[in-house]
């Protein structure tokens, strides 16, 4: 072998390495946040956090809930009827099982 085809092998190598270690960079990571150390202060501010988000979801269903037993039964029926219609308009827009399994990309 000549010295052009070892240093040509020896950079297509190199290319290599730099295309796998590019190719790992796709892949999501954890937040840095659950990496590092919380203050007392901070873990404090997050659990309340949680506490107001599940209080306000929880207002919010029960918001729902009373909204529809506030409904007139017609109105009830309509719901249901659109609800349904809604269901069999979509089922077109679902991908197809060859797409979810052969054609996975970041959507």
């Amino acid at each position: 072998m000549t010295s052009a085809s070892v240093n040509k092998y020896i950079y297509n190598f190199i290319l290599l390495c730099i295309i796998g270690i590019g190719l790992n960079a796709c892949k999501t990571q954890e937040p840095m946040e659950n990496k590092t150390k919380l203050t007392k202060e901070e873990k404090m501010v997050t659990t309340l956090k949680e506490k107001d988000a599940k209080k306000n979801n929880l207002d919010y269903e029960q918001a729902v809930k009373t909204h529809y037993k506030n409904q007139a039964e017609n109105t009830k029926k309509m719901m249901k009827d659109a609800k349904k219609q809604q269901r069999r308009n979509n089922r077109i827009h679902k991908r197809s099982l060859w797409d979810r399994l052969f054609r996975r990309k970041c959507k």
